[in-house]
């Protein structure tokens, strides 16, 4: 789906249907259809945009499925009225929806019985599209036009820059056959694209962050995937074939203190993130290196703050948030009962971490992002689940404390992974899916803030290689 949204069509057929493959590794993963035709909405005339994908991939050995079915409705003018996102996964299910007003766009995400609401302002002047593929019906694709739009993005709920160029004119083979197409580029917040279109608009072809590829098909071939014992073979594996390799071999990750290693490949400076805990010096422009020196110390509750904490500084950690549930009944009286009446937020900010950590069960299959209530009723999940529960749970108790992703060394690469930190009068790493208290050194910290700036490392994964200097 995403894909589709960020390839900038200039004229398209209505009404029309769309299939298409997806691939990743040469290997097949799943199919999307996208269809558009006029329609009404709430008595005025639209156009109504239905999208569907269907998607199996493998995550470290385990199959992960996930279905998003997208409905969008269109003003003459192909911007955004009304839009509704649903994203499953292994039974679990998050809905968006979102009510474009002229100032301002109404978000409201509902998972396991919730619902939760965020107003985005909209900047003067923004041209919104609900889907870059119509664009406009009524522009002719000519080389050199540009294109700066802005996007409502249902993964991180947030109204995005989208940046259309088209570079050129090639062939390509689609088909069997030879097909004249339009090459555009197009810049998101998670990562450069590319897109095929033919003179009428039609998208023949995508390729996106993590090596991802969309090809028109029929749809008999677009629905067919081999025999599931057949699909994936290694390297097909998401996990691996997006993580860093590195060649030198750490024996004990879990317990090292100290971590010296340059990271090359690197797309984005806002992944150089230093803090007392971590240092980075950047070389190089375009893909870039970081230099990352990383020193790890065992948790000191002796000089931690009292509860609550309730610096300026840190207030943003506190509050309640789409999936960070704070202010959720359930996830107060959960909270009150881990820390009973511990004062000392680091020591009560350990008793939350030691409850998820027991609490959860380690369950790879689930593919979409969750809210802390559904994590917190169904008891399974990812690092990711394991940390945005804690999270809640930890400001619920009124210890500041945002997300964190990045990379982790395990089994010989460094793998994308998510933890935690929470303000104590530090800043210090909580990571619930370890059984002990130590966060070691080969936490590499790439993105933090709230649940959804996970999001924002997708446009590197793949690309970075690890070269260790040195560890202890």
């Amino acid at each position: 789906m995403i894909f589709g949204m960020s390839c900038a069509s200039f004229a398209q057929k209505i009404p029309s249907e769309t299939w298409m493959g997806i691939y990743f590794d040469q290997t097949k993963i799943g199919y999307a259809k996208f269809n558009i035709e006029k329609a009404q909405f709430e008595n005025r005339s639209a156009y109504r945009l239905d999208s569907f994908t269907n998607t199996h991939m493998q995550m470290l050995g385990i199959d992960v499925g996930q279905n998003i079915d997208a409905i969008a409705y269109l003003d003459k003018d192909f911007a955004p009225i009304y839009q509704i996102f649903r994203m499953s996964s292994a039974g679990h299910a998050t809905t968006i929806t979102a009510r474009f007003k002229k100032k301002e766009i109404l978000v409201e995400l509902e998972g396991e019985g919730r619902k939760t609401t965020k107003r985005i302002p909209i900047p003067p002047g923004s041209k919104i599209v609900g889907d870059s593929t119509v664009a406009s019906t009524n522009m002719k694709l000519k080389i050199g036009d540009k294109l700066d739009l802005k996007m409502f993005n249902p993964l991180t709920l947030t109204l995005d820059d989208l940046h259309t160029e088209v570079l050129r004119k090639e062939e390509i083979q689609l088909d069997g056959a030879r097909q004249t197409a339009f090459v555009i580029s197009s810049t998101t917040t998670i990562g450069d694209m590319i897109c095929w279109q033919d003179e009428n608009g039609e998208v023949l072809k995508t390729t996106g962050p993590m090596g991802i590829i969309m090809i028109r098909e029929s749809q008999e071939v677009a629905k067919s995937m081999p025999e599931s014992k057949e699909i994936y073979a290694p390297p097909s594996d998401l996990a691996v074939v997006t993580s860093a390799p590195t060649t030198t071999t750490i024996s004990d990750p879990r317990h090292v203190k100290y971590l010296k290693v340059r990271l090359s490949g690197l797309t984005d400076r806002s992944l150089a993130i230093s803090d007392e805990r971590q240092k980075v010096t950047i070389t190089g422009n375009g893909p870039f290196a970081g230099d990352y020196e990383i020193t790890a110390s065992e948790p000191n509750p002796s000089q931690a703050k009292p509860l609550p904490i309730t610096d300026e500084q840190t207030a943003a950690y506190l509050k309640d948030t789409a999936y960070v549930q704070t202010a959720d009944p359930e996830i107060l009286k959960t909270s009150k009962a881990i820390i009973g009446d511990e004062k000392n937020s680091e020591k009560a900010a350990l008793k939350l971490r030691s409850w998820v950590n027991t609490y959860l069960s380690a369950k790879g299959d689930i593919g979409i992002l969750r809210s802390s209530v559904d994590i917190l009723h169904n008891r399974t999940g990812v690092c990711r689940d394991y940390a945005i529960l804690y999270a809640s749970l930890a400001r619920a108790a009124g210890i500041p404390t945002k997300l964190v992703a990045g990379l982790v060394f395990w089994q010989g690469r460094f793998y994308y992974h998510a933890w935690a930190e929470s303000f104590t009068g530090e800043w210090i790493p909580i990571d619930a899916t370890l059984q002990i208290d130590f966060v070691d050194a080969t936490h590499i910290k790439l993105a933090e803030g709230d649940a959804t700036a996970m999001f924002s490392i997708v446009k590197t994964m793949g690309s970075v290689k690890a070269a260790i200097s040195e560890y202890r």
